[in-house]
């Protein structure tokens, strides 16, 4: 489910800049994956759920390789079917210091999403919160994409990264720590804000 959902989000960025749309994408997998995986879909969720001592350090280290292995096969499938690599940089107009502030600010409200919306979460109203989640990611979206990108995600990065670098000799694997580091320190901060409000 894990990689099945990370692979699928890769298509929809793939496939569309449309933010909402992307939220939706977000939305409709967490609605299916939720009591089968926990539809994380990110290391940084992974990341913060860990932090949380929710999952251990085994299944924390098999989501994100399922997460990693779902981007690649993504960016394989959409190369198949349109020609081209998706390629995840930051725009250049902006600093290394405003992408990486942007990241940890836009990765620490997804991840608050998570944890505060679908944590313990029932059926009775999964639809709702899911759409809560999906819709955060489309106002990151909105927020940061001239900033940073907006990619909030490690597995995309990596996944489509190695693609990238295998298919056409890219160089996108430069922006790996941006979009690996940030994140993660996104999610702790998310993380110990739970922790702390919930106390």
């Amino acid at each position: 489910m894990e990689s099945v959902g990370t692979m699928s989000l890769v298509l929809a960025f793939g496939m569309t800049s449309e933010p909402l749309a992307l939220g939706l994408v977000l939305a409709a997998l967490i609605y299916g994956g939720m009591f089968v995986s926990g539809a994380h879909f990110n290391p940084a969720v992974s990341f913060a759920y860990f932090i949380r001592r929710e999952i251990n350090l085994k299944l924390f280290t098999g989501y994100t390789i399922s997460q990693v292995l779902g981007a690649f096969a993504g960016s394989g499938i959409l190369l198949m079917i349109s020609d081209s690599v998706l390629y995840m940089e930051p725009p250049s107009s902006t600093t290394l210091t405003q992408q990486v502030t942007v990241e940890i600010f836009l990765s620490f409200l997804l991840v608050f999403a998570y944890l505060s919306l679908l944590n313990h979460t029932s059926n009775d109203n999964i639809r709702l919160n899911a759409l809560g989640v999906g819709l955060t990611l489309t106002a990151a979206i909105l927020i940061g994409d001239d900033i940073s990108g907006a990619l909030l995600n490690p597995a995309l990065s990596i996944g489509t990264s190695v693609v990238d670098l295998l298919t056409v000799n890219g160089d996108s694997f430069q922006h790996i720590p941006l979009y690996t580091m940030a994140p993660l320190a996104g999610a702790a901060l998310a993380s110990f804000l739970v922790w702390y409000t919930s106390d």
